[in-house]
């Protein structure tokens, strides 16, 4: 009977979501983690299930053209943070590509060929460094560092996503041990390093100050050092470029928009560009703080709380966009703002799965699906952001 720390020789199949890639041993599924597909490897069991099991490579016995030098000591020493830093960036795309699509027809129920959206990269910079904001933990020393995979244990070595400026800012502080510290190197160039605030209790800077400055085009953000902005330092621009360009095409006359798990407003911005008046859903206040500063003298509306039930009430919108969380805007959601009969629903997305089950309800809904594209947000890891326009009709566009 399979058990943890059993030790198998296993031939990697396809990749999952999460990271991972499927093999089987005796008919039951092995999700790997450091392998590719196509490769032989022995790998470690860490968890038995009843229908599958995990595992984490020991030793690649014969390696894949697509493997590469692991490029990042963090993980290599087993923190979290990334897991495909030992394939070459395309392929990372490739595999994402491939999982992006499974998952459209596994959850979104869309036929097999009727969508292929490619994983393309998000921008030109290279696939090191590219994240401005970070999150780390103490260690028992008060040492900066990352969770182990699936462990409370702190890794203390340097992450390739970390621009050098944050990774000599971490090296020199040191925290509470247990405490989470939130890093910054924002768009004015300045560094920051703070506890964010937390059960009442107040942040604590640790370097630079409490806001960090975020821009997008002619618009400025001050936010807080721990609060939210998109991890990529190129995200913001790219999404609010993408959003205008999906509602130029695809929304009609400027009239009423809405701008779903809105954050600060940096979607609204676009929608605004475009000529529509925006009511921005938001839970966090301190995010509708900022909002309301920088977006202070246009015509955006924020609105405090649950999105399922601050719909009612607002005025139909030509226009909807939303950013949901990794668990997606979800069924209840998505009913409410096909009832409300846009004429276009662009859906931005980071997790795959839930990205598919939501373009799966608006199409039971009457929508149908006008582009789907993806783009390599977090390079290096397997996760990536997704892209969809929704438009009114009746036409079946899953293939059945």
């Amino acid at each position: 009977m399979l058990a943890p720390n059993d030790v198998l020789e296993l031939t990697c199949g396809a990749p999952g979501h999460g990271g991972f890639v499927v093999a089987r041993h005796e008919g039951r599924a092995v999700f790997v983690r450091g392998a590719l597909p196509g490769e032989r490897v022995r790998a470690r069991v860490t968890e038995v299930k009843k229908s599958y099991a995990r595992a984490s490579t020991v030793e690649v016995l014969e390696a894949s053209p697509h493997r590469v030098a692991e490029a990042c000591a963090a993980a290599a020493a087993g923190a979290g943070c990334c897991d495909l830093t030992f394939a070459a960036p395309a392929f990372q795309r490739e595999m994402k590509t491939q999982v992006l699509q499974d998952l459209l027809v596994r959850f979104g129920g869309f036929e097999a060929g009727a969508l292929e959206p490619v994983v393309a990269p998000l921008s030109d910079a290279p696939p090191a460094g590219w994240r401005h904001r970070a999150r780390l933990v103490a260690d028992d020393d008060g040492r900066l560092g990352q969770h182990a995979h699936r462990s409370a244990e702190v890794v203390v070595a340097p992450c390739v996503q970390l621009p050098s400026a944050l990774v000599d800012l971490a090296a020199g502080l040191r925290a509470e041990p247990g405490a989470e510290v939130a890093l910054v190197l924002d768009d004015a160039g300045a560094a920051h390093a703070a506890v964010p605030a937390r059960r009442g209790r107040a942040a604590r800077v640790l370097a630079g100050e409490a806001l960090a400055e975020y821009r997008v085009g002619a618009r400025s953000w001050r936010i807080p050092v721990g609060g939210f902005w998109q991890a990529h330092r190129d995200a913001a621009s790219r999404y609010a470029q993408w959003v205008g360009e999906y509602t130029g095409r695809y929304g009609g006359e400027p009239g009423r928009a809405w701008d779903l798990y809105g954050g600060a407003g940096v979607l609204a911005g676009a929608l605004v560009d475009e000529g529509f008046a925006v009511d921005v859903v938001e839970t966090s206040g301190g995010a509708i703080a900022a909002g309301r500063e920088s977006l202070a003298d246009e015509p955006v509306a924020f609105h405090r709380g649950d999105v399922a039930s601050r719909l009612k009430g607002l005025r139909a919108p030509g226009v909807v966009v939303l950013d949901p969380p990794r668990t997606g805007a979800g069924e209840a959601v998505m009913s409410a703002i096909t009832a409300a009969a846009p004429t276009a629903i662009v859906h931005v997305g980071c997790d795959p799965a839930a990205f598919a089950r939501d373009l799966g309800a608006a199409c039971e809904n009457g929508y149908r699906l006008a582009e789907v594209s993806a783009c390599d947000a977090f390079p290096g890891t397997h996760h990536l952001e997704a892209f969809a326009v929704l438009v009114s009709g009746r036409e079946d566009r899953r293939g059945r």
